[in-house]
């Protein structure tokens, strides 16, 4: 990558030389220009060249609003980072309005500064990387339930963060269960903004998506389904499509975690799934429902390649044993996880089972779940 074009503008001489030293120490960092007059920015913006501007805390976003709707276009080549000394919901959403690169609280702590570095270095590779990122295809992982309570969720997390483990790519959980979604309870997250307000803000950028992905500190990111289950209801299988799309650009693993339904949504989801692991249980309802399930599958035509079936608590005392539901549904099952009090403990806890837990028998069998992706010239693929 090249070495990133800095612009610091600043009114406080004081504050100028804090930030200074402090940008000398990151190695990324290229020639770093200051100005202490604002309107200077409009010179930056007009030029057009890519770089990345901070805007000290003397100024607010009002003041530079004006030059920010002007030179809206200038904004897909520079990355403008407001530095402010308080941060409230009503900056960030104003903020991201306007198209600004992010928001950090001054001072500036280490971690915050490089990650939303990090997020502005595409603009700022050599062809050949760009070219090569380009080449990288997003592989869309779904999981699906044949009946409520199956464990699907609990699956979804602990794939996601076993394949990050795996890949050390960017892998990401979108949580499609926009009634009653709980990705982000169970990993102990308690969003701001989901996927709502994402939807309501009508941008599927790169930049609008990094704001609203959630870091955990496994690594994977995570979009969060809506804290009212009465926002879910307006939203449509477009705007996931678009979503969908948005998130591929930016990850090499999507995970999908889905509602049991074959809704509209939901089908549509399905048709772009690169895999999908159907999660059962050894009640009757639940291998009733992965007939059927598998059945509709077939009349969309959906590979038979592409599915697995996952027996949750496969070593449950129920009515059916194994072998008679795989006569019932006349397939394999692929994979068998089975009981373990540790799955309630680390669902409550919010501690994913593949951290919490790592030697346990379902963390071993969820992690053979990863016997789906193949290993070809050192790119994972999804067979």
């Amino acid at each position: 990558m090249n070495k990133i074009p800095a612009v610091l503008i600043e009114k406080d001489e004081k504050k100028i030389d804090l930030l200074l030293n402090f940008l000398d120490t990151f190695p990324e960092i290229g020639k770093t220009r200051y100005s202490n007059d604002i309107y200077d920015l409009e010179i930056v913006l007009a030029k057009k060249e890519p770089a990345v501007v901070l805007i000290g805390p003397t100024y607010s976003l009002t003041t530079i609003e004006d030059m920010l709707k002007h030179y809206a276009d200038a904004l897909n080549r520079i990355r403008v980072i407001l530095l402010s000394s308080e941060i409230s919901a009503k900056l960030l959403k104003h903020a991201l309005k306007m198209n600004i690169h992010d928001v950090l609280e001054y001072p500036v702590q280490e971690k915050d500064f490089r990650e939303s570095l990090k997020r502005t270095s595409y603009l700022f590779e050599t062809k050949e990387s760009i070219l090569q990122s380009a080449a990288q295809e997003c592989k869309k992982i779904m999981f699906f339930s044949t009946k409520g309570g199956s464990g699907n969720t609990f699956l979804s997390i602990n794939f996601a963060i076993a394949l990050k483990q795996k890949t050390k790519n960017e892998v990401s959980i979108y949580d499609l269960n926009y009634q009653f979604g709980d990705v982000a309870l169970m990993l102990n997250i308690y969003p701001k903004n989901t996927i709502f307000d994402l939807i309501s803000l009508n941008k599927y950028d790169d930049e609008s998506l990094d704001v609203f992905l959630i870091r955990h500190n496994s690594g994977i990111r995570i979009l969060p389904a809506p804290i009212d289950p009465s926002q879910g209801e307006s939203i449509d299988a477009d705007a996931t499509s678009k979503i969908l799309q948005a998130m591929g650009r930016i990850n090499n693993y999507v995970v999908i975690d889905a509602p049991f339904s074959f809704s509209n949504l939901v089908i549509s989801a399905i048709k772009k799934a690169d895999h999908l692991f159907i999660t059962a249980t050894k009640d009757v309802p639940s291998v009733k429902n992965l007939k059927i399930c598998l059945q509709l599958l077939d009349r969309l035509n959906y590979s038979r390649e592409n599915i697995s079936v996952i027996l949750n608590r496969s070593d449950s005392k129920m009515e059916f044993e194994i072998d008679e539901i795989e006569k019932t549904i006349k397939r394999k099952i692929d994979f068998k996880i089975p009981s373990d009090r540790m799955v309630p403990i680390s669902i409550n806890k919010g501690i994913p089972a593949i951290t919490g837990a790592p030697r346990s028998l379902v963390v071993k069998n969820i992690i053979k779940m990863l016997e789906i992706l193949n290993t070809e010239e050192g790119n994972i693929k999804i067979r």
